[in-house]
């Protein structure tokens, strides 16, 4: 903003309040006894014709003292406050007042200005008023370096979130491509899955694959905690599964896969302790022998359980045992039934509680099987059973695997 500054007005600046004086103009009565004071105080002085003169010979205009009487500071106006407002936010700006104008010292503190003196005032005045003034410039310019240091370090905020978000839509491509084709068929049966992070990514992981021709291979996991942490151990997760599958498949190990998924969950467990991260998970585990329609499986602490639907009725499936991760030589008992003509198997990783207002979890547990009873046909109608593409702000990931038959 410029300032144009009348005639026959005087203005003291100083490039310290005892270091350098510029006169603007003619003196006035009004600020001639004050101009020859702080010339005692100070070391040298100069006239200059208008602030922008201040401006262009202080070093640092927003540390340099500024003298104005007050009748070229007049604030009858609001043009005239917001000027004198500008000015006080550029400079340090000291007014000269007459001993009549004391009722106002107040409102021009409030528009900003450094301090005030009176015509009359003494050299120890005056000298206590520019000690003031320096401390002032000295919060002023410490003010300025935190400010300086606050934009700073939120730039490198910012560059650091930037590169956070990257990295984590990396990972999330990642674990995108280690998922399995959703929907899978083979034959009758039907398998699908949905995974819907409350970040970029994800705890819970889902997998499955028919092998042999015969047997449909799946697990269900959610990994304690959130974010890149427990999605790095979903990869490892998905590569410990993997290597255990492609051997039995290039094994043509028939037996080994009547019998899955025993032994799995301990192997998981196991491996996840030898990493020493601190991450354990919960797991459904299961191995479907597509022509008898015999379904084995583990559950690891997995809530809610596995939940089967034929005929128009939804139950919970038995079984329980420990997550993986956390306690050495545990045994996970496999659990076997045998699968209606037509159903539908759906598993829900536990942030799927946060959906249903029930406060007791049997409550909850039994308002999921009312929700998915009649809509379980196909993954699009679950996911709207429960508002899965209506919520924002999840408050955990909410994940769903669906295997149908008849349905």
């Amino acid at each position: 903003m410029s300032f144009k500054l009348p005639p026959a007005k005087a203005v003291l600046a100083m490039k310290t309040p005892s270091d350098l004086i510029f006169f603007l103009g003619e003196k006035e009565s009004s600020v001639q006894g004050s101009s020859e004071s702080l010339q005692r105080l100070v070391a040298a002085s100069i006239a200059v014709p208008d602030a922008k003169a201040v401006r262009t010979q202080s070093d640092d205009p927003l540390l340099q003292t500024v003298l104005i009487s007050a009748s070229y500071a007049a604030i009858e106006t609001q043009e005239q406050r917001e000027f004198l407002q500008a000015l006080a936010a550029e400079f340090l700006v000291i007014l000269v007042l007459s001993s009549d104008q004391n009722h106002r010292v107040a409102e021009y503190f409030r528009l900003g200005v450094a301090d005030v003196v009176f015509h009359q005032s003494s050299d120890q005045e005056i000298t206590e008023i520019l000690e003031r003034v320096s401390d002032l410039a000295q919060s002023r310019d410490q003010k300025r370096r935190y400010r300086s240091e606050l934009e700073q370090t939120n730039q490198n905020l910012q560059n650091s979130l930037q590169l956070l978000k990257q990295d984590q839509l990396a990972g999330l491509e990642v674990q995108k491509s280690l998922m399995p084709e959703s929907p899978l068929k083979f034959g009758d049966y039907e398998i699908s899955h949905s995974v819907t992070p409350s970040l970029y990514l994800s705890g819970d992981f889902v997998g499955y694959n028919f092998v042999l021709g015969r047997y449909l291979l799946f697990y269900f996991a959610d990994v304690s905690g959130h974010g890149a942490s427990s999605a790095f151990v979903t990869v490892l997760l998905r590569f410990m599964i993997g290597r255990v599958i492609r051997k039995h498949q290039v094994q043509q190990d028939y037996a080994a896969l009547a019998q899955a998924p025993e032994g799995l969950v301990e192997s998981i467990n196991s491996q996840l302790l030898a990493t020493g991260l601190g991450k354990h998970l919960t797991i459904v585990a299961g191995s479907l022998d597509t022509e008898t329609r015999q379904l084995r499986y583990v559950i690891g602490a997995q809530q809610p359980s596995p939940i089967l639907i034929s005929d128009g009725e939804a139950r919970f499936l038995p079984g329980k045992g420990k997550p993986a991760g956390i306690f050495e030589d545990v045994k996970w008992v496999v659990e076997e039934v045998s699968l209606p003509e037509s159903f539908a198997l759906v598993l829900l990783s536990d942030g799927v509680f946060d959906l249903v207002s029930d406060k007791e979890i049997v409550d909850k547990e039994q308002t999921l099987l009312s929700y998915l009873t009649a809509r379980s046909g196909n993954i699009d109608t679950l996911k709207d059973a429960l508002f899965l593409d209506d919520i924002e702000d999840l408050q955990d990931d909410i994940s769903v695997l669906l295997l149908t038959r008849g349905m």
